[in-house]
C-alpha cells in the first residue's frame, strides 16, 4: 500500500536509482528529524523512521514495526477514538495526545495523520508525524499551577485588587476591593476604574501613561465608595503580571494618614511649645526686673508726683506682658505646677456662679456632674483657668444665645472617645466635657486651633493663647484634649484626665502672720540671670536682709560651705545650668536640715516637689512684684522663728 512501508523491511530491498522520486521519499522519510510513521487501521505498525524510534524508546526501526500503536497510547481507547475520527474526517491536524515509550515513561505529543481510502472509502492505513510537546507540556501545567496560586491570593489579599483591561475597565475584583467601594465584584466588572475615582482624571491619566511606558506606577488617589465618605488610597500599578490584564493593588491608608497628620501635629506643637516656653522663660526674666524697678521706683514717689502716672502704666503694661507669658507656658508645658487632689465635681460646682456672671443671659449653663467624686491630680489654678477659657469660647460662639453644658462622667480606656496615644494602658479616666451648640469651627480652623496665637476672633479680640493654655494645662497634667465641631453643628471640647483615688486633704499648717516687711537675716541668693539677680537683691537689702550672691550651684556650695550656720533661707531659681534649683536645695537641706527654700521661677521641666504640708518650702512664680517677694521672705523666715520658740 505504499512504499514507505519497505522501511520497516530493515533496507534489504534492492536500491532504486538515484533520481528514483520513490528513492527521494525514502531518504527524506528516513532522514527526517520529526518523527514519521505508517500504521494500518488496527494499529499494527508498518513503517517508522528513526526519529520515531528513538521518541518512543525503540532499539531500532526494526524493533519498532510489527508493534501494535494501540500499546503506545497512554490511555486504554484513545487509539480508537482516535482512528474513528480520522475515519470521519479523512485527516487530522494538530491532535494532542500521550504515548507510552518502551521505558515505561509517558511523553505528550502533537500528533498529525492523514487516512489513506480505497476506491470504496475504506481506511487502509495511516500516515503520520509527532511533535514531541513534553517539555512545552511541563511548563504550561507550571503556568497553570501558577495561575492558581494568582488566583488564590488574588481572593485572600488583605488589599483590594483589581485587574485592568486596557482601557481601564474592570476585568475582576476581589472580595477586597468590592468592600472598599462598596459593590459587588460582580457589579464592578465592566466598569471603567475612573467612575471611582473622585477628582483625579488627570493624575489617572498620568499613572496609566507611566504604567505604559516603565511597567509600573503608583499614585494616591481618593476613592468613592458607595457605602460612605471617600476613602485615600494608595494604588500600584504593574503591567501585565497577569493573562487577563493589568493588575491594581489599592490600599487603604486613610487611617494611616490620619495617624500621620496627628503625629505631625503633635510634632508641630511640640517644636512650637519648645520655642514659646524658651521666649517666656527670657520674657520672665526681663519682667521680673523691670516690674521690680518699677515698684521700686513708685516706692520713692509720691501721691502727687508728676511721673507716678508714667510709672504706673509701665507697671501695668508689665503685668499684662506677665500674663501673656503665663499663657504662653502653659501651652509649652513648661509652668511650674503644684498639683493636688481635686475633685472635678467640687471644681464646677464651685465654679457654677462665676461662670453664670460672666456668660450672657440668653445663654444657658448646665453641669452634669458624676455621681461619684471624679478625683484628678492637677494645680486647681491651672484647671480653673482652663475651665473659664473653654467657657468663654462657647459663650462668643453664642451671638443668639444657646446652651453651654459641662459635663463630668468616670470612663475607662475602653470608653475614650479618641485615641489615647499618649496615655497608659491601663487606668480609670475622669471625662471632662464643654459643649456648646454655637457656630461650629471650620475643619480648617480645627487644624490649627490649639496653636498659640491663632484666632478666629476679629483683630484686636483675641491673642489666641487661651486654647493654647488650655491645651498645655491638659497635657502637663497627664491628660488629653480633643475638639469635634463643624459650621452651624457647635463644639466639643472632650479632656481625659487619669482618675485618682481619693485622700483626705490634711490641713495645712498655719503660716502665721508675715510680720513685719523687712529683716536681718541672712538669705543666700542663687540666679543664673543677672538682672533678675540684680533687683532681688536691691529689693531685700533696701528690707535690711543680708543678702549673700550666687550665679552658679557650685557657687552657692562654696557660700554655704563657709557661712552656712548664719544663712536663714536658700532663694534660689529653678532652672539653671549644671544642677537646677531643687537639687542644689536637696543637697543644703541634707547639711542643714532647717534651712528654709524658697523658689522662684516662671519656667520649669518638672513638677515642682512641693508638700503643701511643709513649712521649709516654698514657690513664687516670676515675674513677682517687689512687695509679694518681701512680703513671701519674711513669712518664710517668720516660720523659722516661730519653730524656734516652740523648741
Amino acid at each position: 500500500m505504499g512504499e514507505p512501508g519497505v522501511v520497516g523491511s530493515g533496507g534489504d530491498s534492492p536500491a532504486a536509482p538515484s533520481s528514483s522520486p520513490d528513492q527521494r521519499y525514502r531518504e527524506l522519510f528516513e532522514g527526517a528529524l520529526l518523527a514519521m510513521y505508517v500504521s494500518r487501521p488496527d494499529g499494527t505498525l508498518i513503517a517508522c523512521n528513526a526519529a520515531f524510534a528513538l521518541l518512543l524508546g525503540f532499539t531500532s526501526v526494526a524493533d519498532g514495526v510489527g508493534t501494535s500503536m494501540r500499546v503506545l497510547y497512554d490511555e486504554p481507547g484513545d487509539r480508537e477514538r482516535f482512528v474513528d475520527l480520522v475515519r470521519q474526517r479523512g485527516r487530522l491536524e494538530q491532535h494532542r495526545g500521550r504515548l507510552r515509550r518502551r521505558d515505561g515513561g509517558v511523553i505528550e505529543v502533537i500528533e498529525s495523520v492523514v487516512g489513506e481510502f480505497d476506491a470504496r472509502g475504506t481506511l487502509q492505513e495511516l500516515r503520520g508525524f509527532l511533535i514531541d510537546v513534553t517539555a512545552s507540556g511541563e511548563a504550561g501545567v507550571a503556568l497553570r499551577d501558577r495561575e492558581r496560586q494568582f488566583h488564590a491570593v488574588f481572593l485572600d489579599a488583605a488589599d483590594a485588587m483589581l485587574i485592568l483591561d486596557d482601557r481601564r475597565r474592570i476585568l475582576d475584583a476581589n472580595p477586597s476591593a468590592a468592600a472598599l467601594l462598596g459593590l459587588s465584584a460582580e457589579t464592578l466588572v465592566s466598569q471603567p476604574l475612573d467612575v471611582f475615582i473622585v477628582g483625579g482624571d488627570d493624575q489617572l491619566a498620568s499613572a496609566w501613561r507611566e504604567l505604559l511606558a516603565l511597567g509600573e506606577a503608583r499614585r494616591e488617589h481618593r476613592v468613592r465608595s458607595q457605602t460612605g465618605q471617600p476613602r485615600l488610597v494608595e494604588c500600584s500599578y504593574r503591567a501585565r503580571v497577569h493573562a487577563a490584564g493589568y493588575l491594581c493593588i489599592a490600599r487603604d491608608i486613610t487611617d494611616r494618614r490620619v495617624l500621620e497628620q496627628r503625629l505631625m501635629q503633635s510634632e508641630k506643637m511640640e517644636s512650637v511649645g519648645r520655642l514659646a516656653g524658651g521666649i517666656a522663660h527670657d520674657f520672665n526674666n526681663l519682667l521680673t526686673a523691670i516690674l521690680g524697678y518699677a515698684e521700686l521706683l513708685l516706692s520713692a514717689r509720691s501721691e502727687t508726683d508728676p511721673d507716678r502716672h508714667d510709672l504706673e502704666e509701665i507697671q501695668r503694661a508689665g503685668q499684662r506682658a506677665a500674663d501673656l507669658t503665663q499663657q504662653l507656658l502653659a501651652f509649652s508645658r513648661k509652668q511650674v505646677l503644684m498639683p493636688k487632689e481635686v475633685d472635678l465635681n467640687h471644681t464646677i460646682v464651685s465654679l457654677q456662679t462665676m461662670l453664670s456672671r460672666l456668660i450672657r443671659e440668653d445663654i444657658i449653663l448646665s453641669c452634669d456632674l458624676a455621681p461619684q467624686p471624679a478625683v484628678i491630680r492637677i494645680d486647681p489654678t491651672q484647671l480653673e483657668q482652663a475651665i473659664l477659657n473653654l467657657v468663654l469660647n462657647a459663650r462668643d460662639a453664642l451671638p443668639a444665645g444657646g446652651h453651654i453644658r459641662l459635663e463630668v462622667a468616670h470612663v475607662d480606656r475602653s470608653q475614650m472617645e479618641m485615641p489615647p496615644d499618649h496615655a497608659p494602658a491601663i487606668g480609670d479616666y475622669v471625662r471632662l466635657r464643654v459643649a456648646d451648640d454655637g457656630v461650629g469651627i471650620s475643619a480648617e480652623a480645627r487644624a490649627h486651633l490649639f496653636e498659640p496665637f491663632f484666632t478666629t476672633k476679629e483683630v484686636g479680640k483675641g491673642t489666641g493663647l487661651g486654647l493654647a493654655s488650655v491645651y498645655g494645662i491638659v497635657r502637663q497634667s497627664n491628660g488629653l484634649i480633643a475638639v469635634e465641631s463643624n459650621p452651624g453643628r457647635g463644639t466639643v471640647f472632650t479632656m481625659h484626665f487619669p482618675s485618682v483615688q481619693w485622700a483626705e486633704p490634711r490641713r495645712a499648717a498655719s503660716a502665721g502672720l508675715p510680720g513685719a516687711v523687712g529683716g536681718h537675716e541672712s538669705i543666700l541668693l542663687v540666679e543664673d540671670e543677672d538682672a533678675v539677680r540684680v533687683i532681688v537683691c536691691a529689693v531685700l537689702r533696701r528690707q535690711g536682709y543680708n543678702v549673700l550672691e550666687a550665679s552658679t550651684a557650685r557657687h552657692a556650695c562654696e557660700i554655704f560651705a563657709e557661712r552656712g550656720e548664719e544663712i536663714g533661707l536658700l532663694l534660689t531659681d529653678v532652672v539653671m545650668p549644671e544642677m537646677n534649683g531643687p537639687a542644689l536645695a536637696q543637697r543644703l537641706v541634707g547639711l542643714r536640715p532647717q534651712l528654709r527654700v524658697l523658689f522662684i521661677s516662671g519656667y520649669a521641666d518638672m513638677v515642682m516637689p512641693l508638700d503643701g504640708d511643709n513649712p521649709n518650702v516654698s514657690f513664687l512664680s516670676k515675674p513677682f512684684q517687689a512687695s509679694v517677694l518681701t512680703e513671701r521672705v519674711r513669712q518664710m523666715l517668720a516660720r523659722k522663728g516661730r519653730a524656734r520658740a516652740a523648741e
